[in-house]
């Protein structure tokens, strides 16, 4: 009778044990899946913030290169107007010495 009971309580235990070893190995197989689905979980995050920081990025790019265009039309424009009014001085200035030359002309007539 007493080799039944140890057998019996050794199965017992034994039984116990074998599902308490299929329970751990179960809860280990989901906190790996888990923590797995966290990793991915945090690397759609960063890559949606980097996503994100790029198009913040570009659009400030973008409108940087409007104004920086917009600067570049505008000094186009101003040097355009400096070139004609440098062509117009040069014209006066052809002019002046013309009429400095024909001066020194008559100058030297009169002598």
């Amino acid at each position: 009778m007493e080799i039944k009971i140890f057998k019996l309580i050794a199965i017992i235990l034994g039984a116990t044990g074998f599902w308490k070893l299929i329970e751990i190995l179960l809860q280990y197989g989901m906190q790996k899946r888990l923590k797995n689905a966290e990793i991915r979980n945090l690397n759609i995050q960063a890559n949606s913030l980097v996503v994100e920081n790029y198009k913040l990025w570009s659009e400030n790019m973008e409108k940087r290169l409007k104004q920086l265009e917009s600067k570049n039309a505008l000094m186009n424009k101003t040097i355009t107007k400096q070139r004609d009014r440098i062509t117009e001085l040069e014209k006066y200035v052809d002019q002046l010495e013309a009429e400095i030359q024909s001066y020194k002309k008559e100058k030297n007539d009169e002598r």
